[in-house]
């Protein structure tokens, strides 16, 4: 955005460091913990740190996903970028960065409709399975709150006289 002469603060609204290309969609705390939400969907041990790591990660974990290298990349990022719009023109964070998954399944579902049927199918099943961890992290997330409000507080103990 700097680089179009925009006016506004060049800090990742996310993390406040410097907001690049790579920062953005790898580097960034909540970028990392959206790839590491889909290396966990795929069975990877890893996550990509830029665009050609991303090529050669998905190579790896999902060797039969050829034509998911430009469609879910695209997701995913676009959904990053929406989301970090929001956040700095409307005010509005995300309250944890698997709601980024949900909304890049949101793009492909739309999307899938450009592809022929055989293709729709592939891509409606790995939805499905990006879709159930991204529910399932949250609903983790969910639980952890409402166990944390179940806590009694703490109480306060008199300090021990000498």
């Amino acid at each position: 955005m700097v680089k179009r002469k925009w006016t506004g603060d060049p800090s990742c609204v996310f993390c406040d460091q410097v907001e690049t290309i790579n920062h953005l969609f790898f580097q960034c705390p909540v970028a990392k913990c959206v790839w590491a939400l889909v290396g966990q969907c795929i069975g990877a041990t890893d996550i990509p740190r830029n665009n050609t790591q991303y090529k050669l990660w998905i190579d790896k974990w999902l060797p039969d996903g050829q034509k998911i290298h430009h469609f879910g990349f695209a997701a995913i990022c676009w959904a990053i970028w929406k989301c970090r719009n929001i956040a700095v023109f409307d005010a509005k964070r995300i309250r944890h960065p698997a709601e980024i998954l949900l909304h890049s399944c949101a793009f492909m579902k739309y999307w899938a409709g450009l592809y022929s049927s055989d293709f729709q199918g592939k891509l409606l099943d790995g939805i499905k399975v990006v879709l159930a961890c991204a529910h399932k992290v949250l609903a983790q997330q969910a639980a952890a709150a409402d166990a944390k409000m179940l806590l009694p507080p703490a109480e306060n103990q008199p300090e021990e006289e000498e």
